[in-house]
């Protein structure tokens, strides 16, 4: 063979639906850039919308025809069935939160390859996947993402096609410079011999010769690009393949150019050239915000602006959303079991200066050993929640306490995706941590399993109303304090538990003279017992 080996995926392309989902779902839920507004250049009454990193390089981008009416695919045999993309290492929790707090599903699966994998579908119903590796290449984040630039989806991982055999499939794939480095089970994972951890460098086939064949529609992969670095290149790749498949001639797609054939298992095969690249026609910082045309197309203009449907791009910006939100990026760290095996869970919020590590290591000492509960520990920016005292005026600590209350907010949603409701949900905190968690259930009133505020109360300065509208419905609420505090008035605790006593909460009431600001043995026993209460009975999943 003449031909340097492909190092990888260059594009992925795949049927949409309504073109104004497909662009929300890409920009403003996964942060991904539309590097590109065209059309199909063999169809031009449908768009082409080209996602991927800032530049659109290749190995970042998934492309889309959006029909509007077309009906929905059904996966198969002979088909891309699953698109992978690859997020750093550390940011499962944030990606878990951030898809629980928009409401889309998601699961986070048994270990593939020694990997972590979350899964969930697109709008069309199309199977996406996040797949999480260590030492992943920082890449071009996109500048106009809310999805902080330390979390953002780096580029393709690869894709998952469903075949009723491998052979002659694994053998073009052989002959692509693509070779088999690991089965589990029915999955047979190749990758690029040229460079494997290049973004979109794995492809795996999934064999069940019971499998039926799919049908094309709305969450269909139409067809995977790999790269080739030049026209030179793809000209003796095309020699390559013609000696055992059929292979279109190269075929201009202004961005690329581009040849065709369909491998034996049934996947249609692009191979893509690395240039031009998308800021042919438009400047890298303006890249999708237009109606970009081929130059034969370009007397159609008006009438296929006409004729496509109207779409907005909803622009954001990293920096303008972690000041507004500073702790949505924070790690969030984990105990006791899954949360799909949870009778129930338990949040617990450190105080300024303590890491949610060290307040994690409680779990065990609250976990009753029958009961089978998720601990989960968000982690502050900077280790506090807000930067001054919580007798401050609430304005002097934002946006930071709003930020924390979303981030509450966010944690507990990963509960309610999986099917823990509210009232088997425990909010407990120490200090800042205990403040955060009463001023998180009095300004969210609902039935929950339980509050436990070890020193701290709700959120005001002193004199200000504190009152609190919503009824509890009898949620379980310990108040627990050193009688005095040097951080944590007494009056303040006292005036808390009987608010949430007016708010119908089941309040227990504590105040240890002389104790230092910290959590006692004594006070871990109590909250202990207020667990044990709550989920009296309570029974793991399944």
């Amino acid at each position: 063979m003449t031909a340097d080996p492909i190092v990888g995926l260059h594009h992925v392309t795949a049927i949409a639906s309504e073109p104004q989902l497909n662009l929300d779902f890409y920009t403003r839920v996964l942060g991904l850039r539309l590097v590109k507004r065209t059309v199909n250049f063999d169809d031009p009454g449908t768009y082409h919308l080209y996602f991927g990193d800032d530049l659109g390089a290749p190995g970042t981008l998934l492309t889309f025809f959006p029909w509007p009416r077309v009906g929905r695919g059904a996966p198969g045999a002979g088909e891309v069935t699953h698109v992978s993309f690859l997020i750093p290492l550390d940011s499962l929790s944030f990606w878990e939160q951030r898809l629980a707090s928009k409401g889309i599903p998601f699961s986070r699966g048994p270990r593939r390859f020694n990997e972590e994998v979350l899964s969930f579908s697109d709008p069309a119903g199309m199977q996406i996947e996040l797949t999480a590796q260590a030492g992943v290449a920082t890449g071009h984040p996109p500048r106009f993402s809310d999805v902080p630039s330390g979390h953002a989806i780096r580029g393709l991982s690869g894709v998952t096609m469903l075949q009723l055999d491998a052979t002659e499939t694994s053998g073009i794939l052989s002959v692509m410079g693509f070779h088999q480095i690991a089965a589990e089970g029915e999955r047979l994972r190749f990758a690029s011999s040229a460079h494997p951890t290049a973004f979109g460098s794995h492809i795996d086939i999934v064999v069940d010769p019971r499998a039926n064949f799919g049908r094309s529609g709305a969450g269909s992969v139409h067809h995977i690009a790999f790269r080739v670095a030049s026209d030179a290149e793809q000209r003796d790749w095309r020699s390559v393949i013609t000696q055992r498949l059929a292979a279109t001639e190269v075929l201009d797609r202004k961005y690329f150019h581009s040849i065709y054939f369909r491998e034996p298992g049934g996947v249609l095969f692009e191979l893509a050239t690395d240039q031009p690249g998308f800021a042919v026609d438009e400047p890298v910082e303006t890249l999708g915000e237009s109606l970009c045309l081929p130059a034969w197309l370009e007397s159609r203009r008006e009438g296929l602006q006409q004729r496509l449907p109207s779409i907005t791009l909803h622009k954001g910006g990293t920096e303008a959303n972690q000041a507004a939100d500073p702790h949505a990026s924070g790690e969030l760290y984990r105990a006791g079991v899954a949360l799909t095996e949870a009778a129930g869970v338990v949040i617990l919020l450190h105080g300024r200066g303590g890491p949610a590590r060290d307040i994690l290591t409680l779990s065990r000492a609250l976990a009753p050993g029958r009961i089978p509960l998720a601990f989960l520990a968000p982690q502050a920016v900077g280790l506090a929640w807000y930067p001054n005292s919580f007798l401050a005026e609430r304005e002097l600590n934002q946006p930071h306490l709003n930020s924390a209350l979303a981030r509450v907010q966010a944690t507990a949603d990963l509960a309610l995706a999986a099917g823990i409701p509210r009232e088997r949900i425990v909010l407990a905190g120490f200090s800042q941590g205990a403040c955060l968690a009463t001023e998180f259930i009095a300004s969210h009133p609902a039935r929950y399993a339980g509050l436990i505020a070890w020193t701290g109360g709700l959120i005001g300065p002193p004199g200000s109303t504190l009152t609190q509208a919503g009824d509890l419905l009898g949620t379980p609420a310990l108040f627990a304090s050193s009688d005095p505090d040097q951080w944590v008035p007494w009056t303040r605790v006292q005036e808390s538990a009987r608010i949430f006593t007016a708010m119908g909460a089941q309040v227990d009431l504590r105040g240890f003279p002389g104790k230092p600001h910290s959590v006692s043995g004594e006070e871990i026993e109590l909250a202990r017992q207020l667990i044990e209460r709550a989920f009296a009975g309570a029974q793991a999943k399944g």
